[in-house]
């Protein structure tokens, strides 16, 4: 792809030529395509990233629509997979863009080799500990930056709005982590992962965390945040200055804080599991429920 058609000049006098070839040349994967995703997605394609990985194995509803960038009514009636209707807007903005588009879960061997082997950076846009965890693992073993988005809204028992908001860590192997930022619940992930006989044992006797309740969201919200995120790609990869470790959006308040946490001495993801690649065994988290057929 070149820049014949000047659609950068605008970019290229924030950050320079140099920092837009960065950006261009950085090989991205993102995780999950709802509501803080999408807009990760569409931000990268206006951006002119050439090479982008879509995971999520989810399809469009008519609840969705409130806040998926790019998706239609239709794309919901026909319950379009949102690889797809994602992929779909990706190029309706950079048609160069070199775009693979897997619809699996996070726990299969499809996706897992795709990110072992694709993108130099994953956003992981997940909406649960378990797929947090793996992630986290995984960006460590193989040395890959790891940015990791999340948005939230707060009500009472009553319905009335309490907080929102949401944050952004940049989890860079061997100095930092989603453990280190005590952004992962442990016994909610080790549930997510464990084996149908073990879920099944587990539901009999009554453990677990209950059901979960459908959540707020609102396009605005994921929107924020998720620009957020962006910006810290964008310092990452260009070098204007060290991403934040964290920040966090406080709505009520209308402010953003940042995070003077640091790695913990004793965490083992950042101390003995950077570099360690196929050692690290990340396929032990595929999920035998969901494997592909054959």
């Amino acid at each position: 792809m070149t820049d014949h058609d000047n659609r950068y000049d605008r970019q290229k006098l924030a950050f320079g030529q140099e920092g837009h070839d960065k950006v261009a040349a950085t090989r991205v994967a993102i995780v999950g395509l709802g509501g803080t995703g999408c807009h990760v997605a569409q931000q990268l394609a206006y951006l002119g990233v050439k090479d982008i990985v879509l995971i999520d194995d989810d399809v469009v509803e008519e609840t969705n629509l409130n806040r998926l960038v790019g998706a239609t009514m239709q794309d919901a009636l026909e319950r379009r997979p949102k690889v797809e209707v994602i992929g779909r807007h990706v190029r309706a903005i950079n048609e160069h863009v070199q775009l693979t588009m897997l619809k699996r879960n996070l726990m299969t061997t499809e996706a897992l080799e795709l990110l072992i082997a694709g993108p130099d950076v994953v956003f992981g846009c997940v909406d649960n500990d378990a797929a947090r965890f793996v992630l986290n693992h995984l960006a460590a073993a193989y040395g890959k930056p790891l940015i990791d988005v999340a948005s939230e809204i707060i009500v009472d028992r009553d319905g009335k709005l309490k907080e929102f908001g949401g944050r952004v860590i940049v989890a860079l192997p061997g100095t930092f982590c989603l453990l280190c930022a005590g952004e992962i619940d442990l016994e909610a992930a080790k549930q997510a992962l464990e084996s149908p006989e073990e879920r099944a044992y587990r539901e009999k006797h009554g453990y677990g965390l209950g059901p979960q309740a459908r959540s707020p969201s609102v396009v605005s919200m994921n929107g924020v945040v998720s620009s957020l995120a962006v910006g810290e790609f964008i310092a990452l990869v260009t070098g204007l200055r060290p991403p934040e470790r964290m920040l966090t959006y406080h709505g009520m308040r209308g402010v953003v804080t940042k995070s003077s946490d640091t790695k913990r001495p004793e965490c083992r993801i950042c101390n003995d599991l950077v570099g360690k690649r196929d050692a690290a065994d990340i396929m032990r988290f595929v999920d035998r429920s969901k494997r592909s057929p054959g």
